[in-house]
Order: C-alpha cells, then structure tokens, then sequence
C-alpha cells in the first residue's frame, strides 16, 4: 500500500510529467506501435489469433454492456431518490451528474465521435504489415484511409479506463488502490485489443490519457468544488463581505 501511495501522490503531483512520459516515446518512435502489435500477430496463419479467443471476444462484445448496465442502474438510484425526497447508497445529484458525464464526454463525445470517426487511421488487423490493404499512420497524422469506427483512439480503451471515475469516488484511504485496480482494469482492456489487432499501442494509450485528463477535470469541477452556501436561514453579519 505505501508503494501505491507514494505513486498516487506522484501522480497527483506531476500529472503533466505521467502524461508527456507516455505520450513522447510512441510520437518519436511510431515503429513502437508496429513492433507490439507484431507480437500478436500470426504470420503463417496470417491474423491475429486472438480475434477468435472466447474471453478475448467476451472482454470486446460483453464488457461495454456491463459498465453500461452499472450507469442505468446508477440512474434508477438516483429516480428513485427523486421520489422518496432521498438518498439512496450515497448517491446524489453531484455524484450521478459526474457518474454519468465522466462517460458520456470521455469515451462518448471526445473518443467516439470526434476522433473515432474523424481521424481515419486504419487499425493494425487492416495495414500491409499484417495482411491488409492500407498504410501504416503514426497516431497524430491524420489520414483519409478509414471512413469511420477507425483505430484511433481506441473507444474500449477509453471504457476500460472509465472506471478510473468510479475509483476517484472511493474514500481517501482506499482512493490508490481503487485507482491502481481501475488502471489495470483499463490495461487489461486494452491489451486485450492490441492483441486482436483492433487498436495499437498507442490508441490505447492517448484513449487512457484522454478519458482521465477529462474524468480529473469533472471530478475536480463536480465532486472536489465545494457547494456555493445558501444565504437562506444565514443572514449576513453587519460588516461581514457578502
């Protein structure tokens, strides 16, 4: 736990110096991209073979429904809590408001919309080092190859780290090892897509550091931010600053 901390606070410190540290490397060496996913990749059977893996297609087709699933039911506390003027396991306003925008704005809006269907690389399964028809694209050029639900950046790599809002959550004590239990959740997701060459590297990578950047704004914004306080049932005191 002492190790988790001290990385928590590392984190919490620097973020921009975590952030720079996994971004640089895969931006001055794209052939990081092609060299990982080459290790998932059958030459003689010519594919990836963990396209047809049962736990790696449970993980791809079934886990989304999952984590959807939670923020429903999350809905339904909180219209139940609407109706029995309550609230129902700690879930407020606040809370469901974040809940839900960490990801609606994260892996929805910013993943899945603007840059999934905009920027057009092709995903590693469809380029000529693999058997396929296109180029390979370093990550930040973007390109006319792939019209849309393109490779970068990778939309289950933004679900799988999600979570990272729900750790965010946790009471300060356990906050490390609920992150650091979201994050490998997060890599365990994304490995399983570079490996069934959905996504590269660093999709996998700029999605994590997206859907996170945009979950510590939110958090800091809605949960962090401390309520504006009522003048109601609190006069002001003659010659206190309103």
């Amino acid at each position: 736990m002492g190790m988790l901390l001290r990385l928590w606070h590392s984190v919490e410190t620097y973020p921009w110096r975590w952030t720079l540290g996994l971004m640089v490397p895969l931006i001055l060496f794209p052939k990081i991209d092609l060299t990982v996913s080459s290790w998932f990749y059958d030459p003689a059977a010519g594919l990836f073979p963990a396209r047809t893996e049962p736990f790696y297609e449970w993980v791809r087709r079934t886990m989304p429904y999952i984590l959807f699933g939670f923020v429903i039911y999350l809905l339904c506390l909180r219209a139940a809590g609407e109706w029995l003027k309550d609230t129902i396991f700690g879930v407020s306003r606040r809370i469901t408001a974040y809940v839900v925008l960490t990801l609606a704005v994260g892996p929805g809006l910013v993943v899945n919309v603007l840059l999934k269907d905009s920027w057009g690389r092709p995903r590693p399964s469809t380029i000529r080092e693999f058997g396929g028809p296109d180029y390979f694209v370093p990550p930040l050029v973007m390109t006319d190859q792939c019209d849309r639900n393109c490779s970068f950046s990778s939309g289950h790599g933004a679900l799988g780290f999600w979570p990272v809002a729900l750790a965010l959550l946790a009471p300060p004590a356990w906050r490390p090892l609920a992150v650091a239990v979201a994050v490998g959740f997060g890599a365990m997701v994304g490995f399983v897509r570079i490996a069934q060459g959905g996504h590269f590297l660093s999709d996998v990578v700029f999605s994590a550091i997206i859907t996170v950047a945009i979950i510590r704004w939110l958090h800091k914004w809605l949960i962090c931010a401390p309520a504006a306080p009522s003048s109601k049932n609190n006069p002001s005191i003659p010659g206190e600053s309103p």
